[in-house]
């Protein structure tokens, strides 16, 4: 006969949910997110019991008329049935409890936790009878031998361990779970379940199928599975006879087998693909069974034995209980029959080898109808969250916690709720304290504003922090309801349910609204810039696909870039932000800390925070990202994803660090360094910069890798590191090398179209006061990864004035007094090169003889007073030169000025350094002896 399904029904809120029988088969127990414990007469019952445990509840567990449920203060709390009074705490833990299990015959209970560690307990209380530890993740399920003989554990760090509980050892490890650092993120539970008569068999799910061990030899003795299961098998669950086996996967598909011919029953589809996180059969043995999804929702199937449940009674159910489990010696002959096949016919499938032995029909025969092939399964769209906030259900919780302070909330048990403002700096602003009448579920905090909404009545009250501390409010229209709100010094934003961005100025003014392309995940601000990140499209199987806008506002011009969000494979968006420079940052589940390059327009993963963590089961909660000292100030959460209030949390700080390869050596180390710096807004001088880059090239000579070397400089492409770079090569002796590097350095000083390399020997000292900004967009990121004196050049272009640096007199800038230069002559832009063209204009006179009195230095003026006094006549004298040549040339002049009244003074100069210099102008050129030639009078 078909399986049957009955429809779901809502049990708990969305979550991990929990679903266990009473031991008379008469009520359904379920547990969820919600922190309530229903108990349902039925699939059917309308108005199920419904006691509230806690905050959440994870696990259940009935027996000897005592229920046992996992709270969220990570205890075994035991509650009488039906009166469901508190009857004792069984164990604790330091991490939530993941799973109670016990069986009918046995008077002790199974508990896993997320702590790495599993406990056998007595129904009791007291010490636990046995604890297994040395587990690297944490355990997710835990199974006993109905003859109390052994336990078996699932851990998150991908093995099952079989346990011997009278010698307290494992015994055997199977490679079969995927490996997670969180009880949350696992998708496969790997439920495990011994044979309920005397424990012969143990079954665990493995991929795609249910494996079947023998538990005196722990060798494999069958697996189950079907063509039309396409995905993880998450748990199995024998039967209480012990002859049918029961798996789900992780896209809610629910399989029958009958384990004495391997044969499947039924496979039922999950209505909506949801994963299935328990199973539980009736105990009267009548072919029922429920289960309950990662969506709250519960669910049942009946006829699972392949007969109609309903003509099931009582006394039948108890026959159904005293019938062997199976037929051991069919199942001997069968897996005998099989191994004493030839080797060439190895090959045989099991399936075939059942249908010939036992005559079974083969199940790929079943009509077409049932041969349904189901579309992939995606995973559920992330909600929209806060960042740096933990859950909204909590009583003490974190609204918001950045660099500016902490915004607390606390709800009394009388439902009156208060919020608390600290601020890191008191004197930015003081302590506030709020009454939330409207009972604000979301907040942003900014030097400038405090930012609070709700859902419902959905309204944005901001609090000024500037002045006087006004508050203004907007409501949504409509059905509108706030998901996300973000405060920056410069704007505030909101996104709502209608897919709008809405933009405010930090008094109130309505900025802007905008559409985005998908439902909202997260906001953050920085300044007047606004970061969304939404779903740009559905979700795949295993991964989100996010999108973020970034919207800068600049008086009335208003820009927007969108970029893919990168996530870790099978992760969610935990946290956005944006630094101390204002990149944009997010954290997902999985650990990984990333950074948005603008300049470049790349995400690099600057830190890896699992790599941090002691256990498995630890998170980190940010709070900031800082470029300037390359660090991420953040919050251990152990054993949990949010940090309690009380006590306050310590803020630790982890470096930021790109994982390059082979980190371990020096040399990855050092290009980890240059990468690092090139792409964040770090606190890095010149000298350090450089230090770094010459130890890599260094290395790379050490290790006779001349190519790299050059190949180094030539990325680098710093002219004043290249000549210590020659230096040190001629020192280790490979005069090849250093040959290289000067001719690199002259073919930079030929292509340098728009630096003077004049500029090096004229303004060395000028130069040497040079500070080193790695952080400076304007650099070409592709040209170098330390900067040219191309970033002086722009320092002048943009205004910059030229720092004070006393220049040398040189007797070479002197001009010549026995030059005859005509009245008429005019400087013209010639076609010499831009060094020879200079000259020329520097060595030009000037017929104005009030403009030589007016470019005169007075007497103890230095060449920065000078030049800003004299910058205007310059500019209005030789209009057609550009800043950094305008520069040149009043240094120039500064010079000859200077010279010129040396000499006035009576000081001797040599001809030679005064002829050296010709004079260009628009005169005919002529002979030296023409100037004597006789002139006919007229």
């Amino acid at each position: 006969m078909k399986i049957d399904s009955k429809s779901l029904r809502y049990a708990h809120a969305e979550g991990h949910t929990d679903v266990c029988y009473s031991e008379d088969g008469r009520h359904i127990i379920t547990c969820g997110n919600d922190g309530d414990v229903r108990i349902w007469l039925d699939i059917e019952d309308d108005d199920p019991t419904s006691h509230c445990v806690g905050e959440n509840a994870i696990a259940v567990c009935f027996k000897d008329k005592r229920l046992y449920v996992a709270t969220d203060n990570h205890a075994v709390q035991a509650y009488t049935f039906p009166a469901f009074d508190k009857d004792g705490i069984i164990t604790r833990f330091t991490a939530p409890v993941t799973q109670i299990s016990s069986t009918p015959k046995i008077e002790a209970l199974g508990c896993s936790s997320e702590n790495t560690e599993a406990k056998i307990c007595s129904l009791e209380g007291g010490a636990p009878i046995f604890v297994m530890s040395n587990q690297n993740g944490p355990v997710l399920s835990i199974a006993i031998c109905p003859l109390m003989k052994y336990a078996a554990t699932a851990s998150g760090d991908g093995n099952m361990r079989i346990w011997d509980i009278d010698t307290q050892k494992s015994v055997k490890e199977v490679n079969c779970v995927p490996k997670i650092n969180t009880f949350y993120a696992a998708k496969v539970l790997c439920r495990m379940s011994f044979e309920p008569s005397e424990g012969k068999y143990l079954a665990y799910p493995s991929n795609k199928e249910i494996i079947l061990l023998d538990c005196e030899s722990w060798g494999q003795r069958m697996s189950f599975t079907h063509n039309l299961i396409k995905c993880a098998i998450s748990q199995c669950v024998f039967s209480p006879c012990g002859q049918f086996l029961a798996g789900s996967t992780v896209a809610g598909q629910i399989a029958v087998w009958e384990v004495g011919t391997g044969s499947c029953i039924d496979i039922i589809e999950h209505p909506t693909s949801h994963n299935v996180t328990s199973m539980a059969w009736n105990p009267k043995g009548n072919g029922i069974l429920v289960y309950c999804d990662v969506a709250g929702q519960l669910g049942m199937l009946v006829n699972c034995y392949g007969k109609d449940s309903s003509q099931f009674d009582n006394e039948a159910s108890e026959d159904v209980e005293t019938v062997e489990p199976m037929d051991d010696e069919i199942l001997d002959n069968l897996i005998e029959n099989y191994e004493s096949e030839d080797e060439n016919e190895n090959a045989i499938s099991l399936e075939k080898l059942k249908n010939e032995t036992l005559g079974l029909v083969d199940r790929d025969s079943r009509p077409e109808s049932r041969e349904i092939i189901s579309a992939p399964s995606t995973v559920p769209p992330q909600p929209p969250f806060q960042p740096s906030a933990t859950p909204a259900h909590l009583e003490h919780r974190y609204m918001c916690w950045n660099s500016v302070g902490i915004v607390r909330c606390h709800t009394s048990e009388n439902g009156e709720s208060t919020i608390d403002v600290e601020f890191h700096d008191s004197n930015h602003h003081h302590a506030i304290h709020l009454n939330n009448y409207l009972n604000h579920t979301m907040a942003s905090l900014s030097t400038t504003v405090l930012a609070l909404a709700c859902e419902t009545p959905s309204k944005l009250v901001c609090i000024s922090l500037v002045g006087s501390s006004k508050e203004w409010s907007a409501s949504m229209s409509g059905t509108e309801e706030i998901l996300c709100v973000s405060a920056a010094s410069g704007l505030v934003a909101c996104a709502t349910s209608a897919r709008l961005l809405r933009l405010f100025t930090p008094m109130g003014t309505q900025r802007q609204v905008i559409s985005l392309s998908g439902p909202v995940v997260s906001l953050a601000g920085f300044n007047t810039t606004a970061m969304a990140v939404y779903h740009h499209t559905e979700p795949g199987i295993s991964d989100q696909h996010l999108a973020m806008d970034i919207i800068a506002v600049n008086g009335r011009q208003v820009r927007c870039k969108t970029v893919p969000v990168p996530l870790s494979a099978g992760s969610k968006l935990t946290w956005l932000g944006a630094s101390d420079a204002g990149s944009p940052s997010m954290l997902d589940s999985s650990g990984s800390l990333r950074l948005y390059d603008v300049a470049s327009g790349v995400w690099m993963p600057l830190c890896e925070t699992t790599e941090h963590s002691r256990g498995a089961s630890d998170t980190w909660f940010i709070v900031s990202v800082s470029e300037s000292t390359q660090k991420v100030q953040c919050i251990m959460c152990r054993g949990a994803n949010f940090p309690l209030t009380a006590p306050k949390p310590i803020v630790t700080e982890l470096p930021l660090q790109i994982p390059v390869c082979e980190l371990d050596s020096e040399k990855s180390q050092y290009e980890e360094q240059l990468v690092r710096w090139s792409h964040t807004a770090a606190d890095v001088d010149l000298k350090m910069a450089r230090e770094t880059a010459l130890k890599l090239f260094a290395l790379a000579c050490r290790s006779e890798i001349e190519a790299r070397a050059l190949e180094l400089m030539e990325l680098l492409k710093d002219e004043r590191l290249l000549p210590l770079a020659a230096k040190y090569a001629s020192r280790l002796g490979r005069m090849h090398l250093a040959d290289k590097l000067t001719d690199m350095a002259e073919t930079w000083e030929r292509e340098a179209d728009k630096l003077n390399v004049a500029q090096n020997i004229h303004f060395q000292e000028l130069e040497s006061q040079e500070t080193y900004d790695v952080s400076s967009t304007d650099q070409d990121t592709n040209a170098s990864f330390i900067p040219p004196q191309k970033d002086v050049k722009k320092k002048i272009e943009n205004g910059t004035p030229i720092k004070p640096v006393p220049i040398k007199p040189s007797p070479r800038a002197a001009r010549n007094p026995f030059k005859k230069q005509q009245e008429s002559a005019k400087i013209v832009p010639s076609t010499l090169t831009l060094t020879e063209r200079t000259l020329v204009e520097v060595h030009a006179t000037d017929t104005n003889t009030s403009s030589d009195d007016a470019l005169k230095p007075l007497e103890g003026e230095t060449f920065m007073d000078w030049f800003t006094r004299n910058k205007p006549l310059l500019e209005q004298s030789q209009p057609e030169l550009t800043p950094a040549e305008l520069s040149r040339h009043g240094i120039k002049t500064f010079k000859s000025s200077q010279t010129k009244i040396t000499s006035e003074n009576g000081q001797k100069r040599k001809l030679d350094e005064s002829t050296e210099d010709p004079v260009v102008t628009n005169a005919p050129k002529q002979s030296k002896l023409s100037a004597f030639a006789f002139q006919k009078k007229t």
